[in-house]
């Protein structure tokens, strides 16, 4: 592999011209919005807020319809929407400016309509409540209904019978019964008696009972599943989504199992073999707040997952946030490995949960081997009561979340829908799809795309009209002109206008054109070269919008891709002496550049392999959130100052300073140019390191005052790396006190001194006058011992026991501690001389006297 060169980031005159016109555009920017000003309302801020302020006005509108027709009282909303709109249409009537915002005021407000709104839906859910209550009263009214119509009909046959057995044919009860009819009185009795016969009416009073208090049930109402695609699960999958985090082999399936309806119902399985989450996200549903719900669900899992949570992830209306409230419906759930069970559980929603969804957690396996989850039959119901979960028709529903609405009808097998989202509307059939009217008019500024289409015998003898016709193949019923699959066209008679045409390929110098819709766009010939293995064009322009450009030669190959948001540009080598071949990547993406270098495991021209991990031998990364990140033994940052003279320096990957062979200071000043410290960076040794202000060591500061001060004012200690004391050499020494420790407890050998003998070795040092060479005229005479380190044999006496050397056995001075206890023992015996003729001189006195 060929050796690679360092990445250095060199700032140049250039460069340095480039970071000062930077910073005039920054001054020249300083009238700009700040964005995180918390009194100014920004314009991204602005746009977001009028797409959601449109929501809540949306929302306020259809509170306010139902509110009306439930006859509750909106005063309250009414005057807090107002009292918003009019702060917020103040805001809002310019989204192109910044401008300034009261947030104490906006927040207020906000809280306000916040609470008449949860208040007007509280008396809106109590509205609903009471409607059930009023719906199985009147089943009661029925049945009262029903019996005192059966009484009037006993009462109206028996005086039809009365008047008939009593021949009454002129009477006038007989005479209005009949009201013309030709129907005999006898027949009319039979008929009221068949009519309200006893099992007739006591069916007609059950079924009419049980018909109101079925419709009336609240258990029935609350039987609606509030969640989507909870069942019957297809391929590909619709309504959940596998998240994006958690364990790298995660995985989220439809399938089949025996402990699910004997294998032939669908179930989700989420699967991973690591010790991390694999999650699935059910689609977004409508909430009321502050409500009590159910939710439902079938499971079972093998039995090396660790658990399982279940979470409903709910937001307010008009957040942008995944979610802002976390209800836990099962945490570290451990279901059954050997059957499918139900769980169940009731919550209370918050006062801001407007829309959520469904997530469904595999904790991770216990044991590093495959773990699946199963789970379906998910239903989420109002009330505190789980009811049975309905296959037939069971994701039958209108749902409408901020950014979607949803028509649904399943049953079976079968799923039909309409989904309607912003920019994509979605009409599907499992079954048969019809359009029926008149005409029937597709109006679109693209294709109408028909994947397939058997038109059979329909235009026999009629007229297909069209301005564009897409299709696989298409000839013409002669076979005059044909296109086959690979876009061969064959032709008995044709014309191409401005080219030249030969069948099968249309060769032109020039194809102009406002716009060129295609899947894949390659310009040029494919590259002729022996490393283009892959078979490469100069440029080519993906279906994914990736632009790559391609190029060979005898030492490498080269690669440029471009795609939304990204620049990557890569070096392969095709020659290397081992199997890593050379290779170097650039990638710039939105946040930071990086370069990286190193090598890959066999040649590369197919340009599959990434410079990364294991691969990666040096990186350089440029970011405005993590600033500059430098791995490798080559990477440096290189500053050279006003000239390439090499007396500049350098910064390596691990931070270190290093020198220019001829750089000579490395300084840091302060704003106007004066010396805070300077190191010498000279080959030589010659210029030192210098610092121009108080140096804090730990608990030392020396300053620029010739002090040396300890910090918390203790003593100062100066002690050798290995232990005890070390050696002080300096000129005068001015002190307060002098103490020296003879503590016993840190000595051996202790016996007591000859005196005489101490007093002997002073007494024969000789002492001396002088002065220093160093001394001037105005210094004082000196006076002590001499340290003879001149003369071979010594002129000046000083018994080696006072003598001072240094490490190295050189002569150093006089000890002065020796020598002043020495002084002492000589004064010791001193006194006993005195003592003893003093005791002489009193025997004299006593002999003279006696």
């Amino acid at each position: 592999m060929a050796e690679s060169n360092a990445t250095q980031v060199i700032l140049t005159d250039d460069g340095i011209k480039i970071i000062n016109a930077q910073n005039t555009a920054d001054n020249a920017a300083s009238g700009v919005a700040n964005l995180n000003d918390p009194n100014l309302m920004s314009v991204i801020e602005k746009q977001t807020q009028a797409s959601q302020y449109a929501g809540l006005t949306s929302q306020y509108n259809v509170v306010l319809a139902r509110a009306k027709e439930a006859s509750i009282s909106t005063t309250a909303l009414t005057t807090a929407y107002t009292n918003l709109n009019t702060f917020m249409s103040a805001i809002l009537t310019d989204t192109t400016k910044a401008s300034d915002v009261d947030r104490d005021t906006y927040k207020s407000l906000t809280d306000a309509y916040n609470s008449a709104l949860s208040k007007v839906q509280k008396n809106l859910d109590d509205y609903v409540n009471n409607e059930f209550n009023t719906a199985s009263s009147q089943a009661v009214v029925a049945d009262s209904n029903a019996t005192v119509a059966k009484s009037a009909a006993d009462s109206t046959g028996a005086l039809a019978e009365t008047a008939f057995e009593n021949n009454q044919t002129t009477s006038q009860a007989v005479t209005a019964l009949k009201d013309g009819s030709t129907m005999t009185i006898a027949e009319l009795a039979n008929g009221l008696a068949t009519k309200v016969a006893d099992n007739d009416y006591e069916t007609y009073k059950t079924q009419t009972k049980d018909l109101i208090a079925s419709k009336a049930s609240k258990s029935d109402a609350n039987n609606a599943n509030l969640i989507p695609y909870s069942s019957h699960f297809t391929t590909p999958l619709t309504g959940w989504t596998l998240m994006n985090w958690g364990a790298t082999d995660r995985k989220l399936l439809v399938t089949t199992h025996t402990f699910y309806q004997n294998g032939t119902g669908a179930l989700l399985y989420l699967n991973t073999a690591q010790n991390g989450t694999a999650a699935a996200g059910s689609n977004r549903f409508p909430l009321l707040s502050n409500t009590t719900y159910t939710f439902q669900f079938k499971a079972f899992a093998s039995s090396n997952v660790v658990g399982a949570n279940v979470y409903l992830l709910s937001r307010a209306y008009g957040s942008t946030s995944d979610y802002d409230t976390v209800h836990g419906l099962f945490n570290n759930l451990v279901t059954s490995p050997s059957q499918i069970d139900q769980y169940t559980v009731t919550f209370t929603t918050g006062a801001n949960d407007n829309e959520g969804y469904i997530r469904v957690d595999n904790i991770g396996s216990n044991n590093s081997a495959s773990s699946g989850l199963f789970f379906t039959e998910l239903k989420l119901e109002l009330g505190d009561t789980a009811t049975p979960y309905v296959y037939g028709g069971q994701d039958s529903m209108i749902a409408q979340t901020s950014d979607d609405v949803l028509i649904k009808v399943s049953k079976d097998e079968l799923i039909d829908e309409i989904n309607v989202q912003a920019g994509s509307t979605l009409i599907s059939s499992s079954g048969q799809l019809t359009l029926s009217a008149d005409t029937v008019y597709f109006d679109t500024k693209k294709p109408v795309i028909i994947p397939s289409a058997n038109l059979d015998t329909v235009l026999v003898n009629k007229t297909l009209t069209a301005a564009d016709i897409t299709a696989n193949t298409f000839s013409t019923n002669n076979g005059t002109f044909t296109v086959d699959k690979n876009g061969a066209i064959t032709a008995k008679n044709m014309t191409l206008i401005g080219g030249i045409l030969t069948s099968p390929t249309i060769n032109t110098s020039t194809i102009n054109g406002s716009i060129i819709n295609g899947t894949t766009f390659n310009a040029g010939d494919i590259i002729s070269s022996t490393y283009n293995t892959s078979r490469f064009y100069p440029t080519t322009i993906t279906p994914a919008g990736l632009v790559a450009t391609t190029g060979f030669n005898s030492m490498d190959g080269l690669r440029t891709e471009m795609s939304a948001g990204s620049f990557v540009t890569k070096y392969r080598a095709v020659h290397s002496s081992s199997n890593q071949y050379e290779a170097y990547d650039g990638v710039f993406s939105g946040d930071e550049l990086a370069l990286n270098s190193g090598f890959t495991n066999g040649i590369d021209t197919g340009f599959q392999q990434s410079v990364s991990g294991n691969q990666l031998t040096g990186q350089v990364v440029l970011s405005p959130l993590n600033g500059i990140h430098l791995w490798g033994s080559t990477q440096s940052i290189h500053f050279s100052g006003l000239q390439m003279n090499g007396t500049g320096i350098t910064f390596n990957s691990y931070g270190n300073i290093i020198a220019d062979q001829a750089s000579t200071w490395w300084r840091v000043t302060n704003f106007s140019g004066s010396n805070i410290a300077n190191f010498g960076t000279d080959t030589a040794g010659s210029n030192v390191i210098q610092f121009n202000r108080e140096l804090d060591i730990g608990n030392f500061q020396i300053n620029t005052g010739h002090t040396f001060t300890s910090a918390d004012k203790g003593a100062v200690h100066f002690a050798k790396g290995g232990g005890g004391a070390a050696d002080i050499y300096a000129g005068a020494v001015n002190y307060t006190s002098l103490v020296k420790s003879s503590l016993l407890s840190v000595k051996k050998d202790v016996k007591k001194a000859d005196t005489a003998y101490w007093a002997q070795l002073v007494n024969s040092i000789d002492l001396a006058t002088y002065q220093y060479k160093t001394d001037d005229n105005t210094s004082h005479l000196r006076l002590s011992s001499i340290v003879d380190d001149v003369n071979v044999t010594k002129q000046w006496r000083l018994p080696d026991v006072f003598i001072s050397r240094d490490e190295d056995g050189k002569l150093n001075g006089v000890d002065d501690s020796v020598l002043l206890n020495a002084t002492l023992a000589t004064v010791q015996e001193q006194q006993k001389q005195i003592d003893q003729l003093n005791g002489h001189l009193l025997e004299l006195e006593a002999k003279l006297n006696g």
